[in-house]
């Protein structure tokens, strides 16, 4: 992915794994990544997925009970944190 892009750190290695097949399932693009050392340096594998097809990933993340760490714009070499989502309020 060449363009800007959104990364999602998860908690474990093990939801990475059934965030990659929820992902799939949707038929949602993504790269699976370590994790950027500019972000974390230890080991750690990491979703990408283009900026626009964000909103959607992390949404799915969410309906399969899938905690995200953080999540990073990607712009380059260069990361920043993306501030959490407004949380709707409940009906």
């Amino acid at each position: 992915m060449n363009q800007d892009t959104t990364v999602f750190i998860l908690q474990s290695i093990h939801q990475v794994l059934k965030a990659e097949k929820a992902l799939q399932r949707a038929g949602l693009p993504f790269d699976l990544i370590p994790v950027p050392k500019e972000v974390n340096p230890e080991c750690g594998m990491a979703i990408e997925t283009s900026s626009k097809d964000a909103p959607a990933v992390r949404d799915l993340l969410a309906q399969n009970s899938l905690h995200l760490v953080a999540v990073y714009r990607r712009s380059g070499k260069t990361f920043t944190l993306a501030p959490e989502p407004k949380l709707s309020s409940p009906r």
